[in-house]
This record gives C-alpha cells, structure tokens and sequence, in this order.
C-alpha cells in the first residue's frame, strides 16, 4: 500500500477530480489524503453552479500542518489536478517540495487540466502554471490537446508525439486522447528509452451531456496506482486504459452521464476489456 497526498477539485454531486481519482486509488489498496483545490456543488458542465475555490494560503497551511507532524515522510507520491486559479500553483509546489524532502523517492503525477478537443478551459495564467509544475514532475498525463500546449506544436501523429515527450524532461509522458482510427481510442506512454501505446473502443453517449466526465483524472489516478504498486509502465498503461474505457462504457449504456464507481468498482480492479498494446523503439 502507498500513501498518496492528492490535491485537485472535488464536487458534492458525481466524478470529477478529487471525487474520481480518489475513490480509484482507494480501491487499489493506497492511502489518499485529499486537498480540494475548489469544491462545488457539481462540475459546471451542468451550468450554473455553488462553490468556493481554496486560496493559496489555505492548502499550503493544510500540508503544512501535515509537515509539521512529520506525517509527509509516509507519502509516496503526490497527485495534482485541476488548479481553481494561477497562484494555487505556488501551494502545489510548496506540497511537492515538502514531501520530496521528508521522502527524496516520492513521485509526482501531474495531469496538467487546460482543456480537450473543444478547446481551453482555464485561463493563460493558469495554463501557464499547469505547465510549469508539469515540466518540473516526474510523471505528466496530458490529453491531446495539453500534450500540445505543453510541447508548443501539434504533432502529425503519434510516432511524431515521442521525440517531442522525451524533450518535456518528465520520466514518464502518458498521452490520453491520441489520435485513432474511428470508434477507437489510444493512450500513450513514453519513456526514456521505450514508448507503448494502448488502444480501446471509444464509447459516448448521443448527447454529449450525457458522457461522463472525469476520464482523465480517473486514469491518471488508476495509472500512478499501477506503477506505485510496482506494475511497469506498459501493464500500468494498459490496466489505467482498460478500466476507463469499461467505467465510461458502463456509465453510457446506462445513460447515467456520471462515472458510478462505487457501482462498478469491480472494474476498476478488473475491466475484462484488454486493450491492444504496441511497443515503440
């Protein structure tokens, strides 16, 4: 079991953030310690909406107080999502420092939220402070989207993705949303050395509204889980892939338009959908 110190939104109603990525490692046998850094009623793809961001201020004094009890030194890994505003940025790298000095082998998974295939979602501030603690971690999941933003081009495809992965400086670079051929969908993932690609059908609902949202923080959750409980990174890559493609599935076939992970949380230990996985030089 690992101990992961986990600091993204966190919504009253669904599975977004904190709300997805938590429940999974959980049920992967690791121990989550939650920072929201907004809580709300229910994501805003809903519309309007009742929240509060924390400040800066506030989730440094939370990881602080958990310094301060030498309580940070059993954390094997830090998890960052979504940032409510540019200056939690600074809140989120105080947290890595502080736990990389009480543990130098802790990890840090960065899943950098600007935006998707619609487009951004956050401000260039915040964008911008996505990037630089993305550039700074050990482990980075952007969709495509990010991956472009972050590599500052959009490459041709997804062989043209790996040389511009190994220049960002993370270990790992895992790539979701990658281009598929049609009613598919691929994951990547590259290392120094190797680069591995996963391949699922792609399920959504006739109305958008009604896919889930939430599949990128419930697999880089379910991705950090694998490689802290010593799955190398293709096994990871293709479990993390697997499982989200049955939640999602599972959520659009019964028009629920939220991931139900205490429903199918069998899935998320195993999905019984195995992915085509394809080794890169």
């Amino acid at each position: 079991m690992a101990t992961i110190l986990s600091i993204s939104s966190q919504v009253v109603y669904g599975a977004v953030g904190n709300s997805a990525g938590a429940f999974a490692m959980q049920r992967l046998g690791h121990e989550v310690w939650q920072v929201p850094t907004v809580l709300l009623a229910h994501h805003p793809g809903y519309g309007s909406f009742e929240g509060e961001l924390l400040g800066e201020e506030l989730i440094e004094r939370l990881v602080r107080a958990l310094d301060e009890r030498g309580w940070l030194s059993r954390c094997d890994a830090i998890f960052s999502g979504y940032l409510a505003n540019a200056e939690q940025a600074g809140a989120v790298a105080d947290a890595v420092a502080r736990v990389k000095s009480a543990n130098p082998k802790a990890l840090h998974l960065c899943d950098p939220i600007m935006g998707d295939e619609n487009g951004a979602y956050v401000s260039g501030a915040v964008e911008a402070a996505q990037a630089a603690l993305a550039l700074r971690a050990d482990i980075v999941t952007p969709n495509w989207f990010e991956f472009a933003r972050l590599a500052g081009e959009e490459p041709a495809d997804i062989r043209a993705a790996i040389p511009l992965a190994r220049k960002l400086g993370p270990k790992i670079v895992t790539i979701t949303s990658a281009p598929a051929p049609k009613g598919r969908i691929s994951n990547l993932a590259v290392e120094d050395r190797k680069a591995y690609r996963a391949e699922t059908a792609r399920y959504s609902a006739t109305d958008d509204a009604m896919t889930p949202k939430g599949t990128g923080d419930l697999f880089a959750a379910i991705f950090l889980s694998r490689l802290l409980s010593g799955v190398a990174v293709p096994q990871a890559l293709a479990r993390a892939s697997a499982c989200s493609a049955a939640l999602i599935r599972s959520s659009v076939e019964a028009g629920r338009g939220e991931l139900a992970l205490a429903h199918d949380q069998a899935m998320i230990w195993d999905p019984g959908l195995p992915p085509n996985i394809e080794v890169f030089a």
